[in-house]
């Protein structure tokens, strides 16, 4: 089966995308309100298991370049890739290793920080074991992993119709996307399948090769993963963005009914995630002897930074989002919401943002993300955005959103190296794709901090 991965990895290029939920800037915050005080990622080491090409781990290198990062995957091609777009991105604090985690000894100590995002369900048994082994041995004693998986309520129905293509395919000798096609042709009009069938077509033949049609798909349910990352001697402090430890799927209805059942925190996570059909996790685990806080400090809200996310219910929550919504779209300090608000209690203030974190209208990170949201008189992407345009890979935006473009905007995008005026570029943008509305794009682009 080692073979049939290394295969695939091999001859199919993963494709490069950021992953937003494993940002340590984000699980930072998750592990500071499970009641760890994590280092600070911009000086830490970071290590990123299955890194592929490098599209994850190179912006979080170029963000803070006084950290030292590590990239390791067992196939050759996408780390010779991911060599040669650090070189010349100018990411001079990131390696990438060729390595098997069975056998990889990392030098240079431990890490703080341990990214394995779409990795655990996609590999053998003994690989997962080794992971969670792996992450007990090389974590600092305030380090945490974000560990991602795919979960096995939501997945209970997603199985029956890969199971149904796979035969397709056997019996007709077509490809993926033709199963699904001929599977959708064969569905009643009223099948609860049709939507599973409609999502997996979307994702396209890439994303399906590497995911659900992956020689291994081993879904988990969450209270199997937290015991086995407590066998392994680990803690699971919840996921790595504290909004979605209630799915962010569930209405505040359904989530009401399931607190008034008084449950356990896993069982209350247990029972949100079957409410929602949940299919994904991303979590963050650390030492089962780190030096967690049995309860949680309101005061930890004060180092975070934060921004708006979806508006709340009630006068209160609404006047504070409001206030952080005054500094968009870049993020605000809890010290400066609070001059806004001077009639607000500190304790009041730290409950609501704890309040909002939780519940998803205040996204919080470990830092301040301030930029310039004009669009420049000559608009100029930075040296991995301008590599990622000319390849026609995703640009990664300054919250480690992963931003995907028609192929007829790239060409305006790789023309973005500071040597257009915003006036010659609309010349050059009507001629490329004269469907862009050009002024409202580069302004959509300035404020999710695309031009540094």
């Amino acid at each position: 089966m080692e073979n049939q991965l290394h295969q695939l990895y091999q001859a199919q290029a993963y494709p490069p995308m950021s992953h937003p939920s494993a940002d340590p800037a984000l699980s930072a915050v998750a592990a500071s309100l499970g009641g760890l005080k994590p280092p600070h990622p911009a000086t830490a080491r970071i290590l990123e298991i299955g890194c592929s090409s490098g599209h994850n781990l190179i912006p979080l290198a170029l963000r803070w370049p006084q950290s030292d990062c590590t990239g390791i995957d067992f196939v050759e091609n996408p780390i010779l890739e991911a060599r040669q777009r650090a070189e010349a991105a100018g990411a001079e604090n990131v390696i990438f290793e060729v390595a098997d985690l069975l056998n990889y000894r990392p030098r240079g100590g431990k890490f703080d920080y341990i990214i394995a995002h779409g990795f655990f369900s996609w590999v053998p048994d003994e690989v997962k074991a080794a992971l969670l082994v792996f992450c007990r041995e090389n974590l600092t004693a305030t380090g945490i992993a974000t560990i991602s998986f795919n979960l096995e309520c939501g997945w209970a129905k997603r199985m029956p119709v890969i199971q149904k293509v796979r035969i397709i395919q056997e019996l007709g000798q077509v490809d993926v996307i033709s199963g699904l096609e001929v599977l959708r042709g064969m569905s009643e009009p009223d099948s609860p399948e049709l939507a599973i069938i409609d999502d997996m077509l979307a994702k396209g033949p890439a994303i399906l090769a590497f995911d659900d049609f992956a020689p291994i798909n081993d879904p988990w349910p969450l209270d199997g993963f937290a015991q086995a990352a407590a066998n392994a001697g680990l803690r699971w402090l919840g996921e790595s963005d504290p909004a979605e430890n209630i799915p962010s799927a569930l209405s505040d209805a359904e989530v009401a009914e399931l607190a008034e059942k008084n449950l356990n925190p896993l069982d209350f996570q247990l029972a949100a995630d079957a409410l929602a059909n949940r299919t994904f996790r991303s979590g963050v685990l650390c030492l089962a002897d780190a030096a967690v806080e049995q309860r949680i400090f309101l005061n930890r809200v004060f180092d975070f930074s934060m921004r708006a996310g979806k508006a709340p219910a009630g006068a209160g929550k609404r006047r504070l989002w409001q206030a952080i919504q005054t500094f968009a779209p870049c993020s605000a300090s809890v010290t400066e919401v609070q001059a806004l608000l001077p009639e607000v209690d500190l304790r009041e203030l730290a409950a609501m943002i704890y309040d909002g974190i939780s519940n998803g209208w205040i996204r919080a990170r470990i830092e301040p993300v301030i930029f310039e949201a004009g669009v420049p008189e000559f608009p100029c992407l930075d040296r991995f955005r301008l590599l990622s345009a000319r390849a026609r890979l995703p640009l990664v935006d300054i919250w480690h959103n992963p931003c995907l473009f028609p192929d007829s905007h790239f060409q305006v995008l790789a023309a973005m190296d500071g040597t257009l005026s915003q006036a010659e570029l609309a010349t050059f943008a009507k001629a490329a794709c004269p469907e862009l509305a050009i002024e409202p794009w580069l302004q959509h682009l300035a404020e999710r901090g695309m031009f540094p």
